[in-house]
């Protein structure tokens, strides 16, 4: 996430004193440790309940899309609703995540060997699950930027097909950044691998693993996933996507494009700013009413320079990017700021997997980010 994005988030769901845009919070329930201390969101349930009863949202989803049925037949863009029988695998998502953002990978940096080999390697990831190129006859399409024109750089861009098997159509996108910042002035403790685990390690591992989902039960629509570079280079990935001659009939095809970025804090967020929602689409209309399901409260805003999305605003793509809040269902504000202390590094190389990171709201977010896809890519009317 580049640095405009701090400021433009803080300024209205950041509490005094807080160093960085995202606000998690660590839950206060035990959790049970599984496969060499990765916690499993499914095996802690027993445990949560005691906390409210709030993740039983997660695992109770005839309610939950019951109360979806009813909120979409009274709005436009209807959709018939989603019926998931498994939830995210917090697991593979620790995993992937933990991979992404270790030390060999040296932060992802812009123009290095390790960005490259990233890129790849999650070309790799998505044409094993069957997505399919869309600019070219390669998941990976290369690009280079003024200031480096000999330097080529990879985003990553497949479609996996939707429930008849076909990639045509009106399409639902997905997206987070691949890039980070890494190696620069090592901090107080002489690291200076500037990792990258919640920006923006998780959201692809969140991505990989809806996209994994995706493929056990597709939706009407098929589903676009795009891994950005040179993200923190101020979105120039996107830019140069956006700016290639063969881009405006894709553009044309994307109905909704949802922004992935650092937005899978420790705790579960009932205060969400949806950016890009205002003005409304079909597409942000539903994202607006599963959000509101959960109890949580929404605020929609323009679009803005903070992340790939924004670009394809330009272009009259309908986009959003949920910004989690500072209010945290069941903690004090003092519990809060103690897990922004202890778990929220934004652009410090202390922004690393770590085996007490409770992934709790990681779950949450990424049965919501299934819920919004799922839900996008069954709706019965156009959704531009």
């Amino acid at each position: 996430m580049p640095p405009l994005a701090v400021v433009a988030k803080r300024s209205q769901f950041c509490t005094s004193g807080s160093a960085t845009p995202n606000e998690p919070s660590k839950s206060r329930a035990r959790h049970e440790p599984t496969r060499d201390g990765l916690i499993c969101f499914q095996t802690r349930h027993s445990n949560e309940r005691r906390r409210g009863g709030y993740l039983q949202l997660v695992k109770s989803y005839t309610g939950i899309l019951a109360l979806v049925s009813l909120t979409f037949a009274c709005s436009r863009g209807a959709t018939t609703t989603p019926t998931p029988t498994f939830g995210p695998d917090t697991i593979a998502i620790s995993s992937i995540a933990r991979e992404l953002s270790s030390d060999a990978n040296r932060g992802r940096g812009p123009w290095t060997p390790e960005n490259e080999r990233v890129a790849r390697q999650l070309a790799d990831r998505l044409a094993a699950l069957g997505a399919r190129p869309v600019f070219g006859t390669s998941l990976l399409v290369p690009f280079t930027t003024p200031g480096r024109p000999k330097d080529t750089v990879f985003n990553v861009v497949g479609i996996l097909p939707g429930k008849s098997g076909s990639t045509n159509g009106e399409t639902v996108g997905i997206t987070a950044h691949l890039d980070h910042l890494g190696v620069g002035a090592p901090d107080a403790t002489g690291d200076s691998i500037y990792n990258g685990f919640l920006d923006d390690a998780v959201s692809i591992a969140m991505i990989l693993d809806l996209s994994k989902r995706w493929v056990a039960s597709p939706g009407n629509r098929p589903l676009t996933v795009m891994f950005f570079n040179l993200e923190e280079q101020g979105l120039l990935g996107a830019q140069a996507l956006a700016a290639r001659s063969d881009a405006p009939p894709f553009m044309d095809r994307l109905g909704l494009l949802i922004g992935v970025d650092a937005g899978s804090p420790a705790g579960e967020a009932t205060t969400w700013q949806l950016m890009g929602a205002q003005p409304p689409s079909v597409g942000s209309r539903i994202v607006d009413s599963l959000a509101r399901v959960r109890g949580w409260t929404t605020n929609a805003t323009p679009p803005r320079g903070i992340n790939d999305v924004y670009v394809f605003s330009q272009h009259g793509v309908p986009i959003v990017f949920p910004i989690p809040g500072a209010t945290w269902r069941g903690y004090t504000k003092e519990q809060h700021d103690d897990a922004m202390r202890r778990f929220d590094h934004y652009h410090q190389p202390s922004d690393q997997w770590r085996a007490d990171f409770p992934w709790v709201g990681t779950a949450i977010y990424a049965e919501w980010l299934w819920e919004r896809v799922k839900s996008a890519a069954n709706a019965l009317s156009p959704l531009r």
